[in-house]
């Protein structure tokens, strides 16, 4: 991963971990992986897809799960992305 994707990574990674801590709503991180999927250079990492396809999760929790079943959803999510997204770095 290059250095201008690794700081977009540590964006997105603080975006998830403050939602975890209730500072950010769901919306707020739906918007922060939307911007990082159009931030991510093509560096062959496929990240753009990664934080495409969760921000595209995070809008299905909203619209089809019940209200207190949301979050602990998103962070279920969030969690595989954090992963994902740490995998392609080390991997590269």
């Amino acid at each position: 991963m290059n250095s201008y994707n690794t700081k977009v990574v540590s964006r997105v990674s603080k975006a998830i971990q403050d939602f975890e801590d209730g500072l950010i709503s769901l919306d707020e991180v739906q918007a922060a992986l939307g911007s990082a999927a159009s931030l991510f250079e093509n560096d062959g990492t496929g990240l753009s897809e990664l934080a495409r396809t969760a921000e595209a999760d995070m809008e299905l929790v909203q619209f089809t799960m019940l209200q207190e079943e949301q979050r602990p959803a998103a962070i279920w999510l969030l969690d595989g992305l954090r992963t994902a997204m740490e995998s392609r770095g080390s991997t590269l």
